[in-house]
């Protein structure tokens, strides 16, 4: 009986090694996507912001010419 206790006593250990070893893994796994999501947000943000700029660029232009366009008009009244 003592051998039968030896061996499931041996095939726990080893499943608990197993278990702490996925779970370290998997630990592991979390903390880098974790990482690679955060620099994914970033980009994501900054890419919003050039899309801002771009259309507040394209806004500035169209006041611009309408402004240079009825100063025009005003001059040759």
């Amino acid at each position: 009986m003592s051998g039968t206790s030896d061996d499931e006593l041996e095939k726990l250990r080893k499943l608990r090694t197993e278990l702490e070893n996925r779970l370290a893994a998997i630990d592991e796994e979390l903390e880098t996507l974790e990482g690679e999501i955060k620099v994914l947000r970033q980009k994501v943000a900054i890419r919003e912001l050039e899309e801002s700029v771009r259309r507040r660029q394209k806004e500035l232009e169209g006041l611009r010419f309408d402004k240079k366009r009825l100063e025009e008009e005003l001059d040759q009244q």
